[in-house]
This record gives structure tokens, sequence and C-alpha cells, in this order.
């Protein structure tokens, strides 16, 4: 029995009397209204659920983020698709929202076609923005009802001319969720008021205060964040290192000054990839009917393997050239995990100054235990915060919860270590890199996120070539800090 089904069935559901609830909070933006349902009123307690309400404007798009629950969001006030090439840009009737909502892990079996697609389909309406690659969108109806998973990176756009309503459901107590019962949003971009925030801080009074001064003493700890989306918690210089980009270009990534809040306009409308609808479906029952089928056999305890080796640089799963490798340990490789034990495992060493790119665990806590040599570790919180800036030296434990983000940097003796994840297959996103949720988007949509031009947004998708750790030195920043 997972985690939250236990503390689900321990938790007493006191409710003498049910009332019909209204949103307790609204959040206006500069293209659409965010209302938000008090998660800490006992009847959405015990159900163990939040609820969030986002009305979208015509051209309104929901910032790229991620939040630590499954979601299903339905969709509404849509009007039916009507064929009208009329130049008052009427042939949009219906209003749909687009989402990328597949880990970017995946998109290597997206990028050709969507590259393909796009010379076919946009002309020359998208020809600053060919040969973009980006992860598959969804186009949906009236009244669908979508599934988003657990850390799963996810935007939401309004293509038509009515305001688009879509209402979102996270099960809190799910068991991906190893957090706590609380709902936590992830911003990618902006400087977004968390919508979550405001009850948080009611229902926890001053924890952000004590964690400030909990966090005396911390290496630039706090000090550098401005922005309300995940990025703005890390060190600048950094992240220009992570993406090989400007530092003007990550303080634009940070949010910086940025007050359109969490639903923001494009200008000129997005243009991206969008296969039919009907083809888009036929494959996704397939891939269902695939695994629906499972793998047919069942073993016992004491058949099972019990061991795997992941120390041995030739089973790397991840290698870097003067950067370092890791491996890893999942159920899928040794069964017993995923039958019994339900942890993975996966063990990393970095060179000299190299770098593991941001990233964060999606559907596990991370317990790092540093093996040998040190690192600089930065970890940023759903707020934007850094609540973890400090060096990590050999014999040290650190935990990063799940959906945190994460960067590590090692220091001149190099840094060893192995993480244990508290999920079987304990999978992460990173943040910048050639498989990062950034790669997996638009390049229209990263622009208008992070009102960057379209040059400097194609630099944050594509300079940092690396999919998990970067070698030390191979930094634009660097370059030109050094000349």
């Amino acid at each position: 029995m997972g985690r939250q089904q236990t503390s689900r069935q321990q938790k007493e559901c006191r409710i003498s009397r049910l009332n019909a609830q209204r949103p307790s909070n609204r959040i206006q933006s500069e293209a659409g209204v965010t209302e938000v349902f008090d998660h800490n009123n006992e009847q959405f307690q015990c159900a163990g659920v939040a609820v969030v309400r986002y009305t979208i404007e015509p051209r309104g798009l929901l910032l790229p983020s991620y939040v630590n629950a499954p979601q299903l969001i339905h969709s509404k006030n849509l009007s039916k698709v009507k064929n009208n090439k009329n130049k008052d840009n009427k042939e949009n009737k219906a209003s749909k929202d687009n989402r990328d909502t597949r880990p970017a892990r995946t998109t290597g079996t997206t990028r050709q076609q969507g590259q393909q697609g796009q010379q076919g389909q946009q002309g020359q309406q998208g020809q600053q923005f060919r040969g973009d690659q980006h992860q598959k969108i969804r186009e949906v109806e009236e009244g669908d009802v979508f599934a988003v998973p657990v850390g799963t990176g996810h935007f939401i756009y309004n293509n038509g001319d009515r305001q688009l309503i879509v209402v979102s459901v996270l099960d809190t107590s799910n068991d991906a969720n190893q957090l706590d019962f609380q709902p936590r949003r992830f911003y990618l971009a902006g400087n977004p008021q968390n919508e979550f925030q405001q009850q948080q801080q009611q229902q926890q009074g001053s924890e952000g205060q004590q964690q400030q001064q909990e966090g005396g003493g911390s290496e630039g700890r706090g000090q550098e964040s401005s922005g309300n989306n995940i990025f703005s918690g890390f060190d600048a210089q950094q992240l220009a290192e992570a993406f090989n980009v400007d530092v003007q270009v990550i303080r634009k990534l940070q949010g910086q000054n940025d007050r359109r809040g969490n639903i923001v306009r494009v200008e000129g409308g997005l243009q991206a990839v969008l296969p039919p609808r009907g083809q888009q479906e036929r494959g996704e029952q397939q891939q269902d009917h695939f695994h629906a089928r499972g793998n047919g056999y069942e073993e016992t305890i004491c058949s099972l393997r019990l061991k795997q080796n992941i120390g041995d640089p030739w089973r790397a799963d991840v290698y870097t050239p003067r950067g370092g490798h890791r491996s890893s340990v999942t159920g899928y490789d040794l069964p017993i995990l995923r039958k019994v034990v339900r942890l993975s495992a996966h063990q990393g060493r970095l060179h000299q100054g190299a770098m593991v790119l941001p990233y964060y665990n999606v559907n596990a806590h991370s317990i790092l235990y540093a093996i040998r040599g040190s690192a600089r570790i930065q970890v940023v919180q759903q707020q934007g915060q850094n609540v973890f800036n400090e060096e990590v030296q050999q014999g040290q434990v650190l935990i990063i919860p799940q959906n945190f983000a994460a960067l590590i940097k090692a220091r001149d003796s190099g840094f060893e270590y192995v993480a244990i994840k508290t999920h079987e297959n304990a999978m992460i996103n990173t943040l910048a890199g050639n498989l990062s949720l950034l790669r997996a988007m638009p390049l229209q949509v990263i622009s208008s996120a992070y009102q960057v031009s379209n040059n400097q947004a194609r630099q944050l998708k594509h300079n940092r070539q690396e999919s998990t750790i970067a070698p030390p030195g191979s930094s634009r920043s660097e370059y030109r800090a050094s000349a």
C-alpha cells in the first residue's frame, strides 16, 4: 500500500455538513484569470484534492509549469470548428487549448515528425519557426477531459476567439505525490503569483520566515531570487553556464521585472505543429492496447535477482567526455525493486568543474549520499526560493524533495555520489540541455514566456547539446567572462 493511500485511510473525514464552494482567491493576469478553491477546506482535505479554474483570453498562454500531483483537466466554453477563411480571424471559431504533456525525455520520437509537419502545414506564416523541434501538442475540444501525469511539463494556449475556461483537479493524495497534501505548482517561466501560495501561508503561518532564519549562512541563499519561477532561485552565472547563453538571457529566464502574471498574451498568435486529431487518437489508442497486455509472467521473491552493479562506468546510462557518467537501476532492471522494495537508485561521477544540468525528480524524493569529493548543490522550491545552496562533502546526506529543482556542480576534487529514489521507477526531467522541457517547447512559447527574441529563444533551446552532464569550461558565458 502506498504512502498517500495509508495517510488517506488514517485521516478521518469529520464533516457534519456539506457546502457548495466558490473560489477563495482570484488572480488577474495579462491575458486571463486564475481562481483557486480553498484546498484547506475540510471537504477538499477529506477528498484529498485541489481545484483551480483558469479563464484564458484569446491568444492567452498559461505559462509552462509542472505540479506535484496528477491532474484531470476539463475544458468548456468552446465553439465548434468552422471552415471559414474570413480575414477577421474567424476561421478558428473553436477555442482550443494546446498542451505539451509528455516528459521531455520522449521527444526523440517526435522531432523529425514535427519538423516535416511544420514545413507542410505552416507555409510562409511560420517561416521564422520552420525547423523548430518540439514535443507533440494535443488539441482539445469542448467537453474533453485531459490527464496530465505528475511532474509533467505542460502549457495551455487558447487559439480561438472566445474565452477558454479550464478546470483542473489535482489528486494531492495520489501515491505519485510524495510531498505533503499541499498542491504545489512549479512555474518554469515568468514571475507569477503562485495560485496556492496564499492558502499555504494561511495554513503554515510563518513557515517562510522560519526557513530563512534556519538558512542563515548559506552561500547566496535566497539573495538572487526576484521572481517566482523555478529558475529564479538559481545562481544566474551558473544557469548561463548550464544553458550556454549570456547572463542577460538568463535574467529573462528568471522572470525578473516580469509583471504579466501566469497567463500571458502571445502577440501575433502561436504557430506550432498540430497532428490531425484522428491520427493522434488512433496512435494513442494503439499505445494503450500495447501497455494493457502486460508482460504475462509472475515471479516469486525466492527466485528474484537481488543485486545489480551501478558503479561500473562501462554500464553508464549517461556519459559525457570530460564531464562524467551516471548509471541507474530501476524496477525494470531489477524486478525485486518493482515487486517488493519500491525503490531505485543511480550513481554518478563528475569530473572537476563538471555540472549536472538543472533537473527535478518527477515521481520520487531523492536521498543523495556523497561518496567522495565535494560539490556545490542548489535546490529551488515552487515559489522560486533557494532552499539549499551549499557545498556537500564526502559522507554527507542531502534530501532533495520530489519536484524541487536541483543543480550540481563539482568542486576541484570532483564529485561521486549515489542517489536513492523513493519510487521503483524514478524519473527525472531536465530543465536545460537537449532533452529538457525547454527543448520540447515551441520557440514562440519560449519567446513569449520569457520576453526574449526568437534568436535568444533558439539559444535557450539549442546551445546546450549535452542531455544531463555538462563538461567544465563549456559555457559561452565563461568564454566571455575570461575574454
